[in-house]
């Protein structure tokens, strides 16, 4: 199994995990957005949500390890809107906020993952420079976007109100 591969892997493992710090931490991430962002977010949108992106993600990985060369670009789309949602979702509005958006802690992996897929996945050559930077565009521009306008933008409830 080459390198990036497995780093795909881990990545869908700490998107499971990511997925309990969601529900466990803070009253939950569908709580935390209802109340701050989006008040008819509900649980079953969560479920849905991320059952989707967690299939998603395991056929993309599962094209990469079947097909390889450019198939790579569709796991990095994961990531690198991922990493986008760390640090527009979790990080900022946690600090806006001055509250934990559960989510944060375990959302730092897809950071260590992104990083070691630029250190060891380009670095070492398992990953063209080129498809590196479609797959990480591409997941900041449509996934990292819809991840961070569809809860905090198109609905907010009180980030207007809260300094």
């Amino acid at each position: 199994m080459p390198f990036p591969s497995i780093l795909f892997w881990a990545f869908f493992a700490s998107y499971i995990i990511h997925i309990l710090d969601e529900t466990l931490l803070n009253g939950g991430f569908v709580q935390w957005i209802a109340t701050n962002f989006w008040p008819t977010y509900h649980v079953r949108m969560f479920f849905w949500f991320n059952t989707a992106f967690i299939a998603a993600i395991a056929v993309s990985n599962i094209l990469f390890d079947s097909l390889g060369g450019h198939w790579v670009i569709l796991p990095l789309i994961f990531v690198g809107g991922f990493v986008t949602h760390v640090l527009t979702v979790h990080l900022y509005w946690t600090v806006r906020l001055n509250t934990y958006s559960p989510g944060l802690a375990t959302s730092l992996l897809y950071v260590v993952i992104f990083y070691l897929l630029i250190r060891y996945g380009v670095g070492g050559h398992f990953i063209s420079r080129k498809d590196f930077a479609i797959g990480t565009v591409m997941g900041v521009a449509t996934l990292g976007l819809f991840l961070t306008i569809g809860p905090t933008v198109l609905f907010p409830r009180l980030t207007r109100h809260r300094h």
